[in-house]
């Protein structure tokens, strides 16, 4: 018994012991790359990082129609930030969620309904409704029914009707 109870001690001791992790420090490193799909996408992205754990990077999207948009970002001890490029339709130069957008998308003005001076009346004929055809009437059905005859009940010898 005295061994199984040191077998454990010596267990719980090598459990406990304390472990010691290598602590990395940042290395500066830079990365990107510049890809167009078979459908002539271009996606790109580029970042850099340094010795005290800053990133500055963009990555971006142009579409076979010219339709672009390239984000910037800064991520350092202040936090993220980013701006916006882009000139995708329906888009207004703004600041939501505290990252500028720089919109230089075209605004299409609304299209102009020119109305009539003077409204063209319409001529409607009255369509006359074709003569409906008889056909003879036909004999009614005959329905066979059973008259309704009295039911017999016998409790014990007694007949009821």
């Amino acid at each position: 018994m005295f061994s199984k109870v040191l077998v454990c001690c010596l267990f719980a001791y090598v459990a406990c012991g304390v472990v010691v992790e290598n602590v990395h420090v940042p290395q500066p490193y830079s990365f990107g790359y510049d890809n167009v799909d078979e459908f002539g996408t271009r996606m790109t992205r580029q970042e850099t990082g340094d010795e005290f754990n800053n990133k500055v990077g963009s990555y971006g999207y142009v579409d076979a129609h010219g339709i672009a948009r390239t984000v910037n970002y800064v991520a350092d001890a202040l936090g993220f930030r980013a701006t916006v490029q882009t000139n995708e339709p329906g888009t207004k130069t703004s600041a939501p969620a505290d990252a500028p957008t720089y919109s230089s998308s075209v605004e299409v003005a609304a299209p102009v309904v020119v109305k009539a001076v003077h409204p063209t009346p319409v001529v409607v004929k009255a369509v006359h409704p074709a003569p409906v055809a008889y056909t003879h009437r036909v004999a009614p059905l005959a329905y066979n029914t059973v008259a309704r005859a009295p039911l017999g009940y016998t409790f014990g010898h007694t007949t009821i009707a």
